[in-house]
């Protein structure tokens, strides 16, 4: 080496278990605070059989069937975060990304709150659309850096490009629904059912393809 030429520094490998610990912890909390979004109703003291069969119809099931949705499109993400056991080690750079990611998850128990308070207003569905849609933005790059950056296991790397294009099936989800909903203003949040089915289809098919 000559005098001239500066020393490089080592790239900088950091082990994954800091950084699965406190994926695992951001969604144990986002998960529970998602309870918050059912309310508990204010009544009058002596309310009316049609008062509290209009409270559960127009009010409580909405609130706990969007519920239902959030925790089971969280339950997917939990599950598919799974990819980080493909992966060798991380570095500064993927560990902003995830803890970007780990951002826009935290922030589902407020938007589900709106939804659950304002479902019947468009600026609802597409706050919670595009909460969806970062997720899976910024999903999609993580893996897509650690493709690029030689990060991942030598026997998983033939499945990379099919696991990096599902990886696209929730930013495209999440535009439809805000697509639709300048058609249909309410209601668009059931798209968002489509998600963990598909990432559950996803998963059983790339298991399959590795049995084979």
């Amino acid at each position: 080496m000559s005098g001239n030429e500066e020393p490089v520094a080592p790239e900088q490998k950091i082990p994954k278990i800091r950084l699965e610990t406190l994926t695992d912890g951001i969604f144990a909390i986002a998960m529970t605070l998602l309870v918050l979004s059912l309310e508990v109703p204010v009544l009058p003291a002596n309310p009316t059989p049609p008062l509290i069969n209009d409270y559960i119809v127009n009010t409580l099931m909405p609130q706990i069937g969007i519920y239902i949705i959030s925790f089971a499109i969280l339950g997917g993400f939990w599950l598919n975060h799974h990819i980080f056991y493909a992966m060798k080690y991380t570095d500064l750079a993927l560990n902003w990304l995830n803890i970007f990611w780990l951002m826009s998850i935290a922030i589902v128990p407020f938007s589900t709150s709106l939804m659950s308070n304002y479902g019947q207003y468009q600026f609802a569905e597409i706050i919670f659309a595009l909460n969806m849609l970062i997720i899976g933005v910024l999903y999609y790059n993580i893996w897509h850096y650690a493709f690029k950056n030689e990060m991942i296991y030598e026997p998983v790397t033939p499945y990379a490009k099919i696991i990096q294009r599902s990886n696209l099936l929730l930013p495209v989800i999440s535009l439809i629904a805000i697509g639709i909903s300048f058609i249909i203003p309410v209601g668009t949040i059931l798209i968002f059912i489509l998600i963990p089915v598909l990432l559950n289809i996803t998963y059983l098919c790339q298991k399959k393809k590795r049995i084979k």
